[in-house]
């Protein structure tokens, strides 16, 4: 009687090991259902073609259970029909035991195949997609290098257009408001180019107007912004070295343009230039000033 408990013991705890192992194989197969849905069926189906043999082995452990109930009251009579009884169940242990080593080595190498297979197809689908990717990547690039190149050279060509323009109203028409001003002084040049080499120091003057007592370098801009205000007032540091004809002369700076951004014109203000303003009807104006409010470079 205790050998066959402890065959039941046995078959129950091989049983249990079976029973945790597909557990664990359950698991896996719903993680990888996720990236491969056409295995569920067949996974389903192993499963339960599993639970089939789990059935039918419990049922053979009832089977023993009861033989093992019927035994302990008639083990007198039945030793030998127990024993014979015991070797079949054995035998049939043996064989579940087989089949289901079989099973499980199947079903493990058909898991194995179609991981791989899956995983084959998911790189070729990436590498496929990664490609794509990258062509269209590079048609996008080279579209937006494209257009920004010609938003670039027709940017220049307003600009340049434009500025030249707004150069020869205000070259033409400053004298007077200058005048109008209070401030007696003469077109000298527009256009002047100065630079010193050695020190990579290089300075353009749209216009310059000046007196026999001062100069004033017009920085002329059809849009002005504070980068603008910024550059223009570096290069002034540096105007009475590239004209030394102004030396001893007040020198005070003035920015013109049709549009100041937000806060410019008042940034120029700040920093004592002054300020010229062009109208689109071409009617001039400088907004009013101290002299004494001026910076001279």
């Amino acid at each position: 009687m205790p050998q066959l408990r402890q065959m039941v013991l046995d078959n129950t705890e091989r049983i249990n090991k079976n029973e945790l192992i597909i557990s664990q194989m359950r698991k896996e197969n719903l993680e990888q259902s996720r990236k491969a849905v056409e295995r569920d069926e067949m996974l389903e189906n192993s499963r339960r073609e599993h639970d089939r043999w789990s059935q039918r082995m419990r049922e053979t452990l009832d089977e023993i259970a009861q033989i093992a109930r019927r035994s302990q009251i008639e083990r007198e009579k039945r030793d030998c029909e127990w024993e014979k009884r015991m070797r079949e169940q054995e035998a049939r242990s043996a064989e579940g035991d087989r089949k289901m080593r079989e099973q499980f080595k199947e079903n493990d190498r058909w898991m194995k195949e179609q991981f791989a297979e899956n995983d084959r197809k998911m790189r070729e689908r990436m590498e496929e997609s990664d490609r794509k990717m990258r062509e269209q990547f590079e048609e996008t690039e080279k579209q937006l290098k494209d257009t920004s190149l010609e938003v670039k050279r027709l940017s220049r060509q307003l600009s340049g257009t434009t500025g030249h323009i707004v150069e020869g109203l205000v070259s033409s028409s400053t004298e007077k408001i200058f005048q109008k001003a209070g401030l007696d002084l003469h077109n000298s040049g527009k256009n002047l180019k100065r630079s010193l080499p050695a020190e990579h120091i290089a300075m353009e003057v749209d216009v310059l107007l000046s007196s026999a007592e001062m100069a004033v370098p017009i920085e002329v801009k059809a849009n002005c912004t504070k980068d603008d205000i910024y550059r223009f007032l570096h290069q002034m540091r540096h105007f009475r070295r590239l004209f030394p004809e102004y030396d001893g002369k007040e020198v005070f700076a003035a920015i013109a343009a049709i549009n100041y951004e937000k806060g410019v014109a008042e940034l120029a203000h700040r920093e004592k230039l002054l300020v010229i303003r062009v109208n689109s009807d071409d009617i001039f104006s400088i907004d009013p000033f101290k002299r004494e409010d001026l910076l001279n470079f």
